[in-house]
């Protein structure tokens, strides 16, 4: 009995149709999923990208957001922020993110700090170019009541237990006003690499929307751990299909620094320099940068 061969071709031809329409249907319930989470889950937008474009840009103040309607394939998340100056911002200026169903995300005026605050944020891993007493001659030489806007970077890494000590020596309470650096940036790549640059990583306890938040609760000196806590809440609700690259991160990298936890440095904010001027004869601290200076003319009396 002759045994007739299978026409191969036509079995291959099957083959790529079943994996075909596969992928035609996992691509449109992936758009469907995509749709869903831009037009109905107006928190997960705020939780993920508004969160992130706060992290990524420690040299502005950002808040408010609110979702406005777009077309079809779009949907866009505006966020009020300002300069972060040490006087005076000049006014308030929106900020637009824009996700598309197809998992693309744009946000081309929040991909990181400028200026002296990206440089003070950039260099926390290497050693300084500007010594203590340089900065102290710096700062004595100002006014001690002006307002400074400045980067602390710490001799070695501080875990929140070092940084909880550090803290009560220096009466520092968390807040507003002080923020940790989990991360610092990182450009060192070459021509051989296509890993693209990363922003530092810059948590503080108001990255994430008050509609969202966690368990944060103020603590004073001790805020260190919650507010770790707080960005290992944040980090674990991602996962490597968001695309954070408008904002110079990605996934990974932000949970290596969330698994860590080690703190790089601080930024501190409307500080007096005779504050900041005193962090200096801790043998803990590498160094400061001051990114802006101003007096408060709005300030108490």
């Amino acid at each position: 009995m002759n045994v007739r061969e299978p026409d191969w071709a036509y079995v291959a031809r099957s083959l790529i149709k079943v994996l075909a329409v596969t992928m035609a249907l996992y691509l449109a319930l992936s758009a469907v999923d995509r749709l869903l989470w831009l037009f109905v889950d107006d928190d997960r937008t705020a939780l993920v990208y508004g969160t992130a474009a706060r992290v990524a840009n420690p040299d502005k103040r950002l808040s408010d957001g609110h979702d406005d309607a777009g077309w079809l394939l779009n949907t866009t998340y505006t966020l009020q922020g300002e300069p972060r100056l040490a006087g005076p911002s000049g006014g308030g200026k929106e900020y637009e993110i824009v996700p598309n169903w197809f998992g693309t995300v744009r946000a081309p005026s929040l991909d990181g700090p400028s200026g002296s605050f990206s440089y003070a944020i950039s260099v926390l891993e290497a050693d300084p170019e500007v010594v203590p007493a340089d900065v102290r001659k710096t700062i004595d030489a100002l006014p001690q009541t002006l307002d400074a806007v400045a980067v602390v970077q710490f001799a070695k890494p501080m875990t929140s237990e070092r940084l909880i000590a550090f803290n009560r020596r220096h009466k520092i309470c968390g807040g507003r006003d002080v923020s940790y650096v989990y991360a610092p940036s990182w450009s060192d790549y070459d021509d051989s690499s296509n890993d693209p640059p990363l922003n530092a990583v810059v948590w503080n306890r108001d990255m994430t929307e008050d509609l969202i938040q966690g368990e944060l609760t103020y603590q004073c000196e001790t805020e260190p751990e919650p507010a770790l806590a707080e960005f290992r809440r944040w980090v674990g609700q991602l996962d490597e299909g968001y695309d954070l690259s408008a904002f110079m991160l990605d996934y990974g990298w932000l949970d290596g620094a969330a698994k860590e936890g080690l703190v790089y440095g601080l930024v501190v904010d409307s500080w007096e320099l005779a504050d900041v001027r005193k962090l200096l004869d801790d043998s803990e601290v590498r160094t400061v940068r001051l990114a802006d200076v101003a007096f408060d003319l709005d300030g108490d009396e």
